[in-house]
């Protein structure tokens, strides 16, 4: 068989299933959550995209989260999270700290969700939601985006971006995406606010999180080309 017939099979189907058939997929198949929420850029606050997190929890206090566009299985890979407790959150360097979001706000408001199947009754999410909304109230993370798909929907350009999340009302997302959001996933973001109400406790974040509150300065990254070693 020549060369470019053996190359011509890779994107086939047959081929696909065979490498299904054959090779391990642990990691991908230990993913068992399923997180919807917004992400905000770090150093530009106007732009905002819809980040659905596929997740891992090494350990009680450290969780793993794979970043989607969607949940579609054509969907783009954009970044990672890595979600931590309260508890490491406090051990980590200052100047480590600047890096990592609260999710305070996210959960309080509605905003972050357990994206359950279509056929899951609205109050049987929000049951299965609230041993993990208790649990995230209290959690803190570190997303990087290396597919800055709202201006580079084709290809992931450029360098990786910081992104964090919203502490208050007002900061966004806008609420088109929201409503868009709400719509394709069946929830309703206004009423889950009003249901976690009824079972969050009140949580005051930890210091050293979201510190562009305090210095008005967000993380960009730049690229810097070294003497290799």
């Amino acid at each position: 068989m020549e060369p470019d017939t053996k190359q011509s099979a890779y994107h086939s189907t047959p081929y696909r299933a065979a490498g299904t058939a054959m090779m391990s997929f642990k990691p991908i198949n230990s993913v068992h959550q399923h997180l919807c929420a917004f992400h905000v850029y770090s150093h530009d606050r106007s732009r905002h995209v819809e980040a659905h997190h596929f997740c891992k929890h090494l350990s009680p206090d450290f969780h793993q989260c794979i970043i989607y566009d969607s949940d579609k299985s054509d969907a783009r890979l954009i970044g990672i999270e890595y979600i931590v407790s309260e508890k490491i959150f406090n051990s980590l360097p200052q100047d480590e700290k600047k890096f990592w979001h609260s999710h305070k706000y996210e959960i309080e408001s509605g905003l972050l969700q357990l994206a359950t199947k279509a056929l899951v009754p609205g109050a049987a999410a929000d049951a299965a939601e609230q041993p993990a909304m208790l649990e995230l109230q209290k959690t803190y993370g570190k997303t990087i985006h290396t597919w800055a798909i709202d201006i580079s929907p084709e290809l992931p350009l450029g360098p990786p971006n910081l992104m964090v999340s919203y502490t208050a009302d007002g900061q966004g997302p806008p609420e088109d995406m929201i409503r868009k959001r709400d719509a394709e996933w069946g929830q309703d973001t206004a009423a889950k606010r009003e249901v976690r109400k009824g079972y969050l406790p009140s949580y005051e974040k930890a210091d050293g999180a979201d510190e562009w509150e305090k210095t008005g300065r967000g993380v960009k990254f730049s690229v810097e080309e070294v003497t290799l070693r």
